[in-house]
């Protein structure tokens, strides 16, 4: 009703009906956006799943995905800077840990969510389980 009601408003004033809220919501969706983009790569999530138990070391981190150093590197950039992930040096190494927890959550409620539209018989359906489960 509300948003009829604003659009009836709108009209004939030359101002889209709905500017003001999209406005004020512009700088805010644009940071959620930016935030839920690093779901938007396969190689970030298996970073994900490498250290959202433990910290682990970059090297440990790119034996456990499969990726070059360079690309893990480039990711754990990325996801460092967005918060999700933080890190600390101990001599040469360095150390990455998740930093928001419920960015775990997240993964894992989608992986469950996804899983429970897939044939029970699927072989996806049983890793997203089994994968949501170990989080």
């Amino acid at each position: 009703m509300a948003i009829r009601r604003a659009a009836k408003a709108g009209r004939g004033t030359g101002v889209p009906a709905r500017a003001g809220v999209a406005d004020g919501l512009d700088p805010v969706l644009a940071v959620v956006a930016r935030y839920f983009a690093v779901l938007a790569e396969p190689t970030r999530l298996k970073i994900l799943h490498a250290i959202c138990e433990d910290e682990q070391s970059v090297s440990a981190i790119v034996a456990a995905t499969g990726a070059t150093q360079t690309n893990v590197s480039r990711h754990l950039s990325l996801m460092f800077n967005a918060g999700i992930v933080e890190r600390r040096r101990e001599g040469q190494a360095v150390f990455y840990r998740m930093a928001d927890q419920e960015f775990v959550g997240i993964c894992r409620r989608m992986c469950e969510r996804i899983a429970s539209r897939l044939d029970t018989q699927a072989p996806l359906r049983r890793d997203l389980l089994e994968f949501a489960a170990r989080h």
